[in-house]
């Protein structure tokens, strides 16, 4: 009879065992699926070499879920304690515990981003890199001028300043690669390098995206004709250098330099791009408008105004003196 009250009583304690642990079980998987406390969405940052367990402490910390401790071992159970993506992450509020999990392993994190201009030089891109410490690694070598492709690039932090400009040149390629399949018949030069040049030029010689074939088409009726370009842009270029902080007015020595920069003494292209020009300007280089235009000058609006002979662009160089003289 005792024996078997003792096993009655070992059963109804593994009972009572089994229920408790059952109880604990769905208890805690609630905890893991439902809203987490969070109030407003957050940023949060998983740094490479961040431990699963150190992560989720902070979690706790920062209220972004309940308990740590339900969290490392749901991780563990479901074998994702090993697989955290490092980078910044958006939170958004009552994220659940399975939610932010899949979330930090996912590796979608927040992109940071970083610009850089039409026309920029090398010089300027990589001071601009140099200047955002969240990225690291040095650059090396200036790269060459007109070889990256300018927009806005996604990195995250810790990312390689040389890793941006490797795909800053790579996209360059693909773009000039697929302009110059589409060119116009008839360009008066023959390399990808000339066409560099000439978007170069282009992209510092008007903002208005509605302008770049026309002043495209000047600059091969110029070439054609063995006019020099005259285009003040490659001259500003050679005395700053690609450092804007060089800036200056155009001086009388400047003008009569014997360099191929010197596009108002010299005719054909300078020796190099003088910036690095988006795709707008590389596609306007190899399909350029047809027209009579040879000049063109600024008209005070932010665009320019084009002729066909010097008297005519003599003239629309009067008005814009008077212009920049009311403007003083």
């Amino acid at each position: 009879m005792i024996a078997r009250h003792l096993a009655a009583n070992f059963v109804n304690f593994l009972i009572v065992i089994f229920v408790i642990i059952a109880g604990l079980v769905y208890w805690a998987k609630n905890q893991y699926q439902n809203e987490g406390p969070l109030r407003s969405d957050i940023n949060f940052e998983v740094k490479k070499g961040d431990r699963f367990r150190s992560v989720s402490a902070d979690l706790e910390k920062l209220g972004i879920i309940n308990n740590s401790t339900i969290f490392n071992v749901w991780a563990r159970y479901a074998n994702q304690d090993n697989k955290l993506k490092f980078g910044n992450y958006l939170i958004s509020k009552k994220s659940s515990m399975h939610d932010v999990l899949a979330l930090l392993t996912s590796g979608k994190s927040i992109n940071k981003q970083i610009t850089f201009p039409e026309g920029f030089t090398s010089y300027q891109i990589v001071e601009r890199l140099k200047s955002n410490l969240e990225l690291e690694g040095g650059i090396g070598p200036l790269p060459i001028e007109g070889s990256l492709a300018p927009n806005t690039y996604s990195y995250q932090q810790g990312d390689k300043r040389r890793d941006i400009l490797k795909k800053m040149s790579d996209t360059q390629d693909v773009i000039l690669d697929n302009a110059w399949k589409l060119r116009s018949n008839d360009l008066p030069f023959h390399s990808k390098k000339d066409a560099i040049i000439i978007a170069s030029i282009i992209e510092k010689e008007t903002p208005q995206t509605d302008e770049l074939k026309l002043v495209s088409g000047v600059i091969m009726n110029r070439l054609r004709s063995g006019i020099p370009l005259g285009m003040d842009s490659t001259i500003v270029y050679e005395f700053t250098d690609g450092n804007p902080k060089n800036m200056r007015s155009i001086k009388q020595s400047d003008l009569d330099k014997n360099t191929k920069y010197n596009t108002r003494k010299f005719t054909g292209l300078p020796p190099s791009a003088i910036g690095n020009p988006g795709k707008l300007a590389i596609e306007a280089a190899l399909n350029p408008k047809d027209t009579d235009f040879f000049y063109f000058v600024a008209d005070g609006s932010g665009g320019h105004v084009f002729s066909k002979t010097l008297q005519e662009h003599n003239l629309n160089v009067s008005k814009w003196r008077k212009i920049e003289r009311k403007n003083k």
